[in-house]
């Protein structure tokens, strides 16, 4: 289910990354680590992935159609939407998904 983010605090004509977590747990933990090592690796560090916890705000796993964590999503600035599911443990399949970043 692709639709555009109507209140998400960017703008319109950017993309965004978003990773979901469930609280201390370790699969959470392993995909926080992966994804910033990614980040720095691939340069674009300077811009983070905002984080939900789904612990704190189950109403997002809904919102956003997330039905498993750790998922990282993006959005792109038409406001579709592509999700990795895991601890992003598997650097390939990372470096993928990042490279339209």
């Amino acid at each position: 289910m692709n639709r555009p983010l109507a209140d998400d605090g960017q703008h319109q004509h950017d993309s965004s990354l978003i990773l979901f977590v469930t609280g201390e747990a370790p699969r959470s933990h392993r995909a926080q680590r992966n994804l910033a090592a990614a980040l720095d690796a691939s340069g674009i560090s300077d811009a983070p992935a905002r984080e939900i916890d789904l612990l704190h705000e189950p109403q997002q796993a809904i919102h956003f159609g997330i039905f498993a964590t750790p998922a990282l999503m993006h959005i792109d600035a038409s406001g579709n939407r592509r999700v990795l599911y895991g601890d992003l443990s598997d650097e390939h399949r990372l470096k993928d998904f990042l490279s339209v970043l």
